[in-house]
């Protein structure tokens, strides 16, 4: 099975996303500033396949870390709420 790798994908906009990574097939490993903030994720545990589900924490302004949170991804998609605009 192949690994995708949602940075920034715990908040509310990137569920359809990770839904449909989940839905075809792919792993998901989605990062978390703060991995003791559930409520900031917990509503994707309840996504189709979410067994196949990974939240890991993640300062993505260290590059070991993110090194070390891409390393054995397929793919790898960053989402920057702030440029989402209503």
């Amino acid at each position: 099975m192949k690994k995708a790798g949602v940075i920034g994908g715990s908040g509310f906009i990137p569920e359809d996303v990770i839904l449909l990574l989940l839905n075809k097939n792919f792993d998901v490993k989605v990062s978390t500033l703060d991995i003791s903030k559930k409520e900031n994720f917990e509503h994707l545990m309840e996504l189709n396949h979410a067994e196949n589900l990974y939240v890991c924490e993640l300062d993505s302004e260290k590059k070991s870390a993110l090194n070390k949170f891409t390393k054995d991804c397929d793919l790898v998609i960053f989402i920057n709420p702030s440029d989402i605009k209503f």
